[in-house]
């Protein structure tokens, strides 16, 4: 029985059709796999969200490939790498660049990574940093339930949550919450993304000859009433340690010791109540050209007697106002209020002015000011006033060739110290200071008063006997007026410029590099920004109905084809 001749023209049609579509749909799916492939390891990604939220920034790619470019020595990752592998080829001639590399470490597998926004977040910026760096940075993902012994060298606080970088000898252990900027000490949920800049921390911190420490005193009564200030010295590089002075010998890489908010005094040694003197170790740690950073807050009523006294030596004096009644004496802070300069309506959140007149308190911020239209804003909250010590004598500088640069400051010299005093910030010409209920003392366009100032000592030290050369070396003392100026809800808002300074000020008093300029960044809204949501709708009608228009016609067409034959 033969075929009818319009059947078999059917069947043939119809199974060149099924062929011909089953062919597209298999090349799609090709195209789509391999497509997918390539986009995951080449990072073809198009980053639309309005904080550049998965893209790094070049401050971050300057920082790992040059370094930190005020620094005569250079600290960039990438040369101390080289540097680091030269060594190695000098011990082996069988050493291979990529035996030595910045390890980047996942304590689970990529796809528990990728599982959950928060740690792909991390998982991308990591991937991005080993694109940019395929020489000097790795990933490497261990399953640490299935082989914990791969990471036991890390210590007991690893957890699957944890991402290790490691270079040499050295490394950094990063738990999950550390990639995230948090509302308070209580939330769950973070309001920013902060990974970049921890990992080019870490990359910074372990590439580094040695890493300094930064040690907070802890048996005056000092409070902190949350972590911030800690998370900011440990971004910033350093180690960060308690210190008991009474009890505790400051470790010999301490860079760094901050006192925040002491509630007693330093104890001197009197041959009566203690055989301790604070005073004298912390004298010699800033003989030995480290730093001092002091945050002192206006709730004391009575003065730390030992502690202040030294600071005066320093040039540092924290106003109060003495009254005597019934034959007790008691001081009044002086507290700082501006209400036309205050965010806030009762005065006493300020915003602080920069001083840019000269001198190192100027040097301190000149990366914030020097060609900047609007530098971020500096804010003081319930600040105590600073004045120059009696002990200081007060200077004036003018410039040889550009009398337009000018500014005040107060020097102070014995036994061959030789120390001087300079504003960071102050406050405008309205401000005043309120002690006891009453205003006791009113700043002016020429004297406003003081919210934060910068002592420094300088002398010279023989370098080589033989040529007779000398260098300077140097110690610092930052004092503040405000602990609130350090508080989490100041540090970690990008409206405030009171992070950003203290990473340039512990990168000049640490004398250590610091990630600055690698901000953190806040969710938003993460629709696509660069079209409106009309447009949006419009994009989404066409994209839905034109292709199944599309698709429609082709089959009308093939149809009618079809009947036509």
């Amino acid at each position: 029985m033969k075929m009818k001749t319009g059947t078999s023209r059917k069947l043939r049609y119809g199974g060149v059709t099924v062929a011909m579509t089953a062919l597209i749909i298999a090349v799609i799916v090709i195209v789509n796999v391999i497509f997918t492939a390539l986009a995951q390891k080449f990072l073809w990604y198009a980053d639309l969200t309005p904080e550049l939220l998965f893209t790094l920034s070049d401050n971050c790619i300057d920082l790992i490939a040059n370094g930190d470019d005020t620094y005569e020595q250079s600290f960039s990752p990438v040369e101390m790498v080289d540097k680091a592998r030269e060594e190695r080829r000098a011990q082996n001639p069988d050493f291979k660049d990529e035996d030595l590399m910045i390890r980047i470490i996942f304590c689970d597998d990529p796809d528990a990574w990728e599982e959950t926004s928060s740690r792909r977040y991390i998982y991308e910026t990591a991937k991005q940093l080993a694109a940019e760096f395929p020489d000097y940075i790795e990933i490497e993902n261990h399953n640490i339930i299935w082989n914990p012994s791969s990471v036991s060298q890390y210590g007991i606080y690893v957890s699957t949550s944890s991402v290790i970088i490691e270079f040499g000898t050295e490394y950094r252990v990063r738990n999950l919450n550390t990639f995230y900027t948090y509302s308070d000490t209580t939330s769950e949920e973070p309001w920013a993304y902060n990974g970049e800049k921890i990992l080019a921390a870490s990359i910074l911190a372990v590439t580094r000859a040695e890493s300094p420490v930064a040690c907070l005193t802890t048996n005056h009564g000092e409070t902190l009433d949350d972590t911030e200030l800690l998370t900011t010295l440990d971004t910033a590089g350093f180690q960060v340690q308690e210190l008991n002075m009474s009890t505790d010998e400051i470790p010999e890489n301490c860079r760094l010791i901050v006192v925040f908010n002491p509630q007693t005094d330093f104890l001197v040694k009197d041959g009566y109540s203690s055989d301790v003197d604070e005073i004298e170790k912390l004298d010699q740690f800033l003989d030995d050209d480290n730093s001092l950073m002091v945050f002192m807050s206006p709730d004391l009523t009575t003065p730390l007697q030992n502690f202040e006294s030294y600071l005066e030596e320093w040039g540092i004096s924290y106003n109060r106002y003495k009254t005597e009644e019934a034959g007790k004496t008691t001081y009044h802070p002086y507290i700082v209020r501006d209400t036309t300069q205050s965010l806030t309506v009762d005065g006493y959140t300020i915003k602080g002015e920069y001083y840019t007149k000269g001198g190192q308190g100027s040097q301190l911020t000149y990366d914030m000011t020097n060609n900047v239209t609007n530098p971020p804003m500096m804010v003081f909250r319930d600040a105590m006033s600073i004045s120059y010590s009696d002990l200081y004598s007060p200077q004036h500088y003018v410039d040889a060739d550009d009398a337009s640069i000018s500014y005040d400051y107060a020097t102070y010299g014995v036994d061959g110290t030789y120390r001087s005093i300079y504003d960071v910030f102050t406050t405008g010409e309205n401000a005043v200071a309120m002690a006891n209920g009453q205003q006791v003392a009113k700043a002016t366009a020429v004297n406003p008063l003081k919210l934060m100032t910068v002592s420094v000592e300088t002398h010279s030290v023989v370098e080589n006997a033989t040529l007779g050369s000398t260098m300077t070396e140097t110690a610092y003392v930052i004092a503040c007026g405000s602990t609130d100026f350090a508080s989490r809800s100041l540090l970690q808002s990008n409206s405030y410029g009171n992070s950003t300074f203290l990473e340039y000020a512990l990168r000049t008093v640490g004398k250590e590099p610091v990630p600055v300029g690698v901000k953190f960044k806040p969710f938003g809204d993460y629709t696509i920004d660069t079209i409106t949501t009309s447009e949006a709708t419009q994009y989404t009608v066409v994209l839905t109905v034109v292709p199944a228009v599309l698709a429609l016609g082709a089959g009308v067409f093939v149809i009618v084809r079809r009947k036509n034959r």
